[in-house]
């Protein structure tokens, strides 16, 4: 069978961050009123409840949808860093646009891609490249983005097709899809499910039910609308994996589609705080100065934010092609931390902006609309607390077995490093060890070899003891969670266990790509302490962990760094690219 693990290894290692630079181009200048994907042009839009006029159109001429299709199936796809950069870019503009006409299908066809046959495969990659779009309903938007089937049944069939009943939860794009993702139970009781794949010229012409925009579940600016069946033959050939497998399916393709959208809303702080940064500079009356101690407090604290984010999801992406028989705990831990971290630290930017924060019009209304994204991006409440329950049962294992001080391998921190093929046979649900939390005790066995002398590396050193320290005191917590009763391990102490792992791992990452990342590619900004330092300090204020010392040279390389990247229109996150708009005339 043909998998996506045949897909080939990128052809070079500049060969993403050239494409995600050529979209930015293609987008334009945020800044320019006349752009139709500028910031005021997409604000109308949202006021109107619509999509930016002309967006999806240049997304097509970009060919955004081949960077979501396999390159053996005719796309461009060779590892899924790249394609969460790219929709990032887009995420930067507008966060709808992006989840209209990228996310949503990206997320659905990674089911296609992990489990589906050869034949499934290519008929998805034609529907994408047609210009269709996929739709998946695996997911509750209603409820938090939880896993669920909703009311639908199927009763199997004998060659692998049977009768469909019932409805869907609700279903962003719906109107629009070509093809849809879908969950059944099995109608005779056995608790099994199966996963189907459907294409929507196959179905009853009055299947597809539209919501109304003004419905209390509606999703913002997107159609919705959910499908129902009334014993409907479903068409041989529909079932991805075996009858019966669907929850093996759904939770196997969520472990890799878990930090993607994530990565994506970093797209969304960035803008949010690139209008703070740009009405702070311009001194806009009402908004703090620049001399402001909350005011460089809230910046430098949002931007490490992000990079601590960043970090994190760089490793957990590259571990599903490094390290997939591990990376669920990874893909979890992301999933729970990363889009919280971000509306956090963009809330706490609104007290900088005073009352002109609660303003719709200009880089005011930007940042509001970019805040309010944050708030609608997944996972949720309930989604976040569905990955942490797949966290809590495997930190026992792990930690008696895995938080070692054995060096993990560089690759994984390095966006510049090659890839090699997805291989979806490989993922495991339990993950077989913890390669990227062994950072913290392997660096601080070799603290005397950080690349870092003076204060800076007193402080950092101090860190390190600190955060292996609170890695030592959760393992004794997690050996003492018993083996195999998981109703005792899910309750509030599980998950509070859980919480601090994904705060860990953060901190795990940040190191990882301090001492084993890009650092030589970018000597100008990864190579200063200062960013790690305020990340690591960033986790440890989580944690509940003493804060280093506020350092004044520390605060003006990092305020400095945001200053320099919003006026030169360089990205505010781990990859610096050049946005679409340019230095600041």
């Amino acid at each position: 069978m043909t998998r996506s693990s045949d897909i080939a290894p990128t052809a070079g290692p500049g060969a993403p961050a050239d494409r995600v630079t050529a979209l930015e181009r293609l987008l334009g200048d945020p800044r320019d009123p006349g752009n139709p994907l500028g910031h005021a042009a997409v604000l109308a839009a949202d006021r109107r409840g619509e999509l930016p006029l002309g967006g999806e159109p240049l997304l097509d001429a970009f060919g955004l949808r081949q960077e979501i299709v396999p390159q053996p199936l005719g796309g461009r796809l060779t590892r899924l860093d790249t394609a969460t950069q790219l929709l990032r870019a887009v995420f930067r503009r507008d966060f709808a646009l992006g989840r209209g006409h990228g996310s949503v299908s990206l997320v659905s066809a990674v089911f296609a891609w992990c489990h589906g046959t050869p034949e499934q495969q290519a008929r998805t990659a034609r529907l994408l490249l047609d210009g269709g779009r996929l739709a998946v309903a695996f997911q509750n938007m209603s409820y938090g983005n939880e896993f669920s089937s909703g009311d639908l049944t199927l009763t199997p069939g004998p060659r692998g097709g049977g009768l469909l009943d019932g409805r869907t939860p609700l279903i962003a794009n719906a109107p629009l899809a070509a093809g849809f993702v879908l969950l059944a139970r099995h109608a005779d009781g056995d608790g099994a499910h199966s996963a189907l794949l459907l294409d929507r010229a196959d179905l009853p012409p009055d299947a597809v039910r539209l919501l109304s925009p003004y419905d209390a579940a509606a999703v913002r600016r997107l159609p919705a609308g959910l499908l129902e069946f009334d014993r409907w033959p479903v068409p041989e050939g529909s079932v991805l994996g075996a009858p019966g497998d669907g929850t093996a399916v759904a939770l196997r393709s969520l472990q890799v589609s878990r930090p993607l959208v994530p990565s994506m809303a970093v797209g969304c702080a960035d803008t949010a705080l690139r209008s703070v940064v740009a009405a702070v500079l311009e001194r806009t009356p009402g908004v703090r100065p620049l001399t402001s101690r909350y005011a460089r407090r809230a910046i430098t604290s949002s931007f490490a934010d992000a990079l601590v984010c960043d970090c994190l999801l760089l490793a957990t992406i590259r571990s599903l092609h490094l390290l997939p028989e591990e990376s669920s705990v990874w893909t979890a831990a992301a999933m729970c931390l990363v889009v919280r971290m971000l509306q956090q630290s963009t809330g706490d930017l609104a007290a900088v902006l005073g009352p002109r924060a609660l303003q719709e019009e200009g880089g005011f209304g930007t940042f509001r609309k970019h805040l309010r994204d944050l708030s609608e991006i997944p996972p949720g409440p309930i989604g976040a607390a569905a990955a942490l329950a797949t966290l809590v049962p495997q930190l026992p294992f792990l930690a008696r077995t895995s938080w070692t001080a054995a060096a993990p391998p560089a690759a994984l921190f390095s966006a510049a490093a090659p890839l090699p093929p997805l291989d979806p046979s490989r993922l495991d649900l339990a993950a077989g060890g913890d390669t990227l939390m062994a950072v913290l005790p392997h660096a601080e066995e070799t603290l005397d070899a950080l690349p870092v002398t003076g204060p800076d590396g007193e402080v950092l050193r101090s860190q390190v003891r600190a955060l292996a320290a609170a890695l030592r005191a959760l393992g004794a917590k997690c050996r003492a969670l018993p083996k195999q009763d998981l109703a005792a391990l899910a309750t509030p102490h599980g998950y509070a266990l859980a919480e601090r792992y994904t705060l860990l791992a953060a901190a795990a990452a940040c190191l990882g790509v301090w001492l084993y990342g890009d650092r030589e590619r970018q000597p100008g900004f990864l190579s200063d302490p200062a960013w790690l330092i305020a990340a690591l300090g960033r986790v440890q204020f989580r944690l509940g962990l003493p804060e280093p010392a506020a350092d004044g040279r520390r605060g003006e390389a990092l305020l400095a760094a945001v200053v320099e990247r919003c006026t030169q229109g360089r990205s505010l996150d781990l990859y610096d690219v050049p946005l679409g708009g340019g230095p600041t005339a």
